[in-house]
Formats: structure tokens, C-alpha cells, sequence
């Protein structure tokens, strides 16, 4: 008798435990989230270690379109306030959870590696500016916003070439297709931009919803609380963005 009930404790007991229940969160963000994406969704699982995060990458225009068609995100980290804005009054993100996280920063960098005043875009070498387009993506009208506060914009028009987001602004610069380019600077980490003074555009503030059809909604407000908390905001100050 005494063996038979060994046996079969020790059945239970070699037995694994039941993993522990999982939550995957999908977080639309905003291109100039791309190289914060590891170190924030390490952050967050520490802290938070029954969630995950899967990361889907665009323009804000974009993916505020995708949410305003249904897509199942559950949270939106957007780089311009005014696309949660339009989502909260249509009612497809929380009216409640919207938050400010962090407030980006223009930077620009030049084919030859070096620093120079915005004026040299003026230059002969300039021949092509890269800029994300200004329809789609919040660094795209700062930097026209930027441009005309100099008195440059008009004579760059025709010279400007455009992307659908940051990163890919970027990528043409890489590519040699532009000599100039002005983008996110969260993007130029190790890079030595030449940084674009903030009051020469409208503050780039960066809000965070949780989208209305989520059926997480609970772990995604935790996930915006840790944005907002020291542990996320250190990583954004890593990667060159203004306190919200």
C-alpha cells in the first residue's frame, strides 16, 4: 500500500509544472521607436514577466489608419499626438489611457561625416535632402516647420526626397541617394548629428493609447505606466528623447 501511494506521489511530483500563463501584447509604434524596441520590451518583462510585447514598425499616419480599419493592436505609441487625438474622438483607442511618453528630437546628418550649419543645404554638393513625408510622419512636418524657421524651405523644395517613415528616410541616406538627410534622432544614436534647436518647430509629442478592441487592456495600461515610469523613461533618454 505504503509503495503504491510513493509511486504515485512520485509521478505527480516528476510531472512539469503548467507554464505560466502568457500575455502578448501587439504595440503599434511609431518608425522612431525601432532601435528602443529591444531595450524597452526587456525593461518591461522584467518588471512584468507573464507579458510579452510583439512590436509591429510604421509611419503614425500609417498605423493610425490601420487601427481607425480594425487592426488588432492593443496599444498605439504614436510620434504625434494628433493621430490618438482623431483615434480617441472616434472611439477606437481609450480616451482614458492616452498619455504623453516622451517628446522627440530632429537630427541631421551630412554625406561627409562631418558638422555643418543648416545653411549649407544650400550648398552645390546638396543635391538631394531626405525627408520623411510630412503627411505621414510627425518629423516630416517639424522638419518643413524646421526649414521655413531658417528661410531654406523654398529653396529646397525641389530637392527634397521623401520616405514613408523615418527609418526609411534614413535608409535612403545610407544608400547614397541623398546628401542630407533629417530625421528622428533617436535614429543617429552613434552617429554625431547636428541636432535641430526644438523651438524652431512644434513640439514632437509623443502620445500612447490603449486601442479600444484590445483584450488586454489591463496589461497594456500596465505597459503605458512603465513608459512613464523611471525604469522606461531612462530608456528613452538613452536613445535622445525629451522627458514628457
Amino acid at each position: 500500500m505504503l509503495s503504491s501511494y510513493c509511486l504515485l506521489l512520485f509521478f505527480f511530483v516528476s510531472q512539469p509544472f503548467p507554464a505560466l500563463a502568457q500575455t502578448s501584447l501587439t504595440v503599434a509604434a511609431a518608425a522612431d521607436l525601432t532601435d528602443l524596441e529591444t531595450p524597452l520590451a526587456t525593461a518591461f518583462r522584467s518588471e512584468h514577466p507573464k507579458t510579452s510585447v510583439i512590436w509591429v514598425t510604421e509611419a503614425s499616419g500609417v498605423l493610425s489608419q490601420q487601427i481607425q480599419n480594425g487592426a488588432p493592436y492593443d496599444v498605439f505609441l504614436s510620434a504625434n499626438e494628433s493621430f490618438v487625438g482623431k483615434l480617441a474622438s472616434s472611439g477606437k483607442v481609450v480616451p482614458s489611457s492616452v498619455v504623453v511618453y516622451a517628446t522627440g528630437r530632429l537630427g541631421v546628418l551630412w554625406k561627409d561625416g562631418k558638422s555643418h550649419p543648416i545653411s549649407d543645404l544650400t550648398q552645390k554638393w546638396v543635391r538631394y535632402l531626405a525627408l520623411p513625408n510630412p503627411k505621414l510622419a510627425p518629423y516630416g512636418a517639424a522638419a518643413v516647420q524646421a526649414l521655413q524657421h531658417a528661410g531654406l524651405w523654398s529653396k529646397l523644395q525641389n530637392q527634397i526626397v521623401y520616405a514613408e517613415n523615418v527609418r526609411q528616410t534614413l535608409q535612403i541616406f545610407k544608400s547614397g541617394n541623398a546628401d542630407a538627410v533629417i530625421t528622428s534622432a533617436s535614429l543617429l544614436q552613434g552617429r554625431h548629428p547636428d541636432f535641430i534647436p526644438d523651438s524652431w518647430h512644434q513640439p514632437i509629442r509623443q502620445e500612447a493609447a490603449v486601442v479600444a478592441s484590445s483584450a488586454h487592456r489591463q496589461a497594456a495600461r500596465e505597459f503605458l505606466d512603465f513608459l512613464k515610469s523611471a525604469s522606461g523613461q531612462a530608456v528613452f533618454a538613452r536613445f535622445g528623447f525629451g522627458h514628457p
